[in-house]
C-alpha cells in the first residue's frame, strides 16, 4: 500500500501548531511578560521536574517483553543520532573561526533531532497504538545520548568529576529508574493491590501524565522567548543553514537507504525512517538555557529546521515509503 498523503498534511499542520505555540513565547517576551531570568527559570523547571514526569509515564507504559523484543530500536536510533554527530564532526572544521560555544551548539543540532513529539502523530496514523509504544521505547536510545554526550557538549564544567555529576540529572536518573521499574514489575510476582492502593496508583500516574504533558508547551515558550531577542542576522548566517542541511538532508540520505537494507519488522523500519527525517529537537533550547551555550545559534537552527521541515519531510517520506 502506498504512503497516504494525509500524514504529510498532518505533519504540515503539526509544524504550524508548533510555530503558533512558539509565537506565544515570542509575544510574552516582547510584551515584557517573560524576562531573560524567567526564561532560564522555565527551562530549569522543565528539565528538573516536568520532563522527568514525561519520561517516567512513557517508559512505564511498556512491558518488559516489549523492551526485550525490540532491543534493536534504541540502538538504531542511537545510530541515527551518531551519524548526525559524525557528519557534524567532519563538518565542524569548515566552520572557520568560531567560539567553542557555537561549535558545541552546531554539534548538538547534528546529534539530536525531534525524536518523539513530532513523529508521534505520523506514527499513530500509520501504525496505531503499537507503533506509538515502539516509538516511545526507541526514544530510550536518544535519552541515553542526550543525557551523556549531549550534556557533555553543553556543560562548561572543566573537571571530569563535575562533568560526570552533570550526567546524573533528574531526567537521566528518571530514565534509569523507569527501566528498573518495568523490569521489577514484570519479572517478579507482586501481590494484587487493594482497591484503595490501585486507585491511588492510577491517580498518581494520571497526575504525572498531566505534568509531563507540559514539557512540549514549556519548550515552545522558552524557544519563543529566545526567538524574540534573536538577531535577524543570525538566521542569515551560513553556519545555521549548513547545520540545517546536515540535519534535514544529509542524515536522511544516509539513514533511509541504510535502514532499508536491515532485516526488521516493517513497522519498526517505518518508525525509524520517520525519526530520521525530523528537524532539530525543541529540547535543545532548554539545554542551552540550563547548561550554557550559544543560545542564539541554537534558537536560529531550531527555527530554520522547523520551517524547512515543511518541505523536506513530506518529500523524504514520499521517497522512503
Amino acid at each position: 500500500m502506498g504512503y497516504s498523503p494525509f500524514p504529510h498534511m498532518m505533519f504540515f499542520f503539526q509544524i504550524l501548531c508548533i510555530l503558533g505555540l512558539v509565537a506565544c513565547g515570542f509575544f510574552a517576551r516582547r510584551r515584557g511578560m517573560l524576562s531573560a531570568h524567567g526564561t532560564n527559570d522555565l527551562a530549569h523547571v522543565a528539565l528538573s521536574l516536568i520532563y522527568p514526569a514525561l519520561i517516567f509515564v512513557s517508559i512505564t507504559q511498556l512491558s518488559f517483553a516489549d523492551l526485550r523484543a525490540n532491543l534493536a530500536l534504541p540502538l538504531l536510533v542511537m545510530a541515527i543520532a551518531l551519524v548526525g554527530f559524525g557528519l557534524g564532526l567532519l563538518s565542524v572544521r569548515f566552520l572557520g573561526s568560531v567560539h567553542s560555544d557555537t561549535a558545541r551548539a552546531f554539534l548538538f543540532h547534528c546529534l539530536v533531532n525531534n525524536y518523539l513529539f513530532l513523529p508521534l502523530p505520523l506514527v499513530l496514523f500509520r501504525y496505531g497504538d503499537h507503533g506509538v509504544a515502539l516509538l516511545v521505547f526507541s526514544s530510550v536510545g536518544y535519552e541515553l545520548l542526550l543525557w551523556s554526550l549531549g550534556v557533555m557538549l553543553f556543560s562548561r564544567a572543566e573537571r571530569k568529576r563535575d562533568q560526570l555529576k552533570s550526567l546524573f540529572s533528574p531526567p537521566f536518573v528518571t530514565l534509569l529508574f523507569s527501566l528498573a521499574v518495568v523490569a521489577a514489575r514484570d519479572l517478579f510476582p507482586w501481590p494484587e493491590m487493594p482497591a484503595w492502593l490501585s486507585m491511588a496508583h492510577d491517580t498518581l500516574r494520571s497526575g504525572l501524565k498531566s505534568l509531563g504533558a507540559a514539557t512540549i508547551a514549556l519548550s515552545m515558550l522558552v524557544a519563543g522567548s529566545r526567538f524574540a531577542v534573536l538577531k535577524f542576522q543570525t538566521m542569515l548566517g551560513w553556519r545555521i543553514w549548513f547545520v540545517s542541511a546536515i540535519r534535514l538532508v544529509a542524515v536522511p540520505l544516509v539513514m533511509i537507504p541504510f535502514l532499508a537494507r536491515i532485516p526488521m519488522d516493517p513497522a519498526a523500519r517505518g518508525i525509524l525512517t520517520i525519526i530520521a527525517v525530523m528537524p532539530s529537537a525543541m529540547v535543545s533550547v532548554l539545554f542551552s538555557e540550563r547548561y550554557g551555550g550559544d543560545t542564539d545559534f541554537i534558537a536560529g537552527g531550531l527555527l530554520l529546521t522547523h520551517l524547512w521541515a515543511l518541505v523536506t519531510v513530506p518529500l523524504l517520506l514520499a521517497w522512503a515509503f
